[in-house]
């Protein structure tokens, strides 16, 4: 992908309010049939300051800034085909019932567990063996992330089920209601 054609289609991209380019868009404009010429290409782009990479097979278009809740919105293309919901220390937090902020975004999913580290922060999906179906009643959906989230109950026995810095958790006393 030359560099005009990149530029090209990151403001056609940009106008249409996407801040997040999979790799595979950016293959469509381009036309290429070998991806492998194509990483090369992109590899040359990145070093030059051009475009920049956020995660495995995702650009950050220069042209767009990320929304504010850009690293939540993130997990919806790393893991597009996957289920998965906000949990753990990361929803603990938000609700008091942990005195820390967390270094990193914690997800449970029915996909593999991985971490990954972007440009934007670190999210871990944590796998779980639970059917989707069991979340029904303790997930809420929250609109401006575009993720689900647990309910601290949730989050809480989540936590507990994977051992997860329990030495955190405030007693039941000294959360807030």
């Amino acid at each position: 992908m030359n560099r005009k054609l990149l530029l090209e289609s990151c403001r056609t991209l940009a106008a249409a309010g996407v801040w997040c380019i999979p790799e595979s868009t950016l293959i469509g404009f381009a036309g290429y049939p070998d991806k492998a010429y194509f990483r090369v290409a992109m590899t040359r782009h990145s070093r030059a300051g051009i475009i920049e990479k956020i995660a495995p097979k995702l650009y950050a278009n220069p042209f767009q800034r990320p929304p504010a809740a850009g690293l939540f919105r993130l997990t919806n293309f790393l893991r597009p085909l996957d289920s998965f919901y906000l949990s753990c220390e990361s929803v603990l937090s938000e609700h008091g019932w942990i005195s820390q902020l967390p270094f990193c975004l914690t997800f449970i999913t029915t996909g593999r567990s991985y971490r990954y580290s972007t440009l934007l922060g670190d999210i871990d999906f944590v796998h779980t063996e639970e059917d989707p179906a069991s979340w029904v009643g303790h997930l809420q959906r929250n609109e401006d992330r575009q993720v689900w989230e647990a309910s601290p109950e949730k989050a809480l026995a989540d936590l507990q089920r994977y051992k997860r810095n329990l030495d955190l958790v405030l007693p039941e006393s000294e959360r807030p209601e």
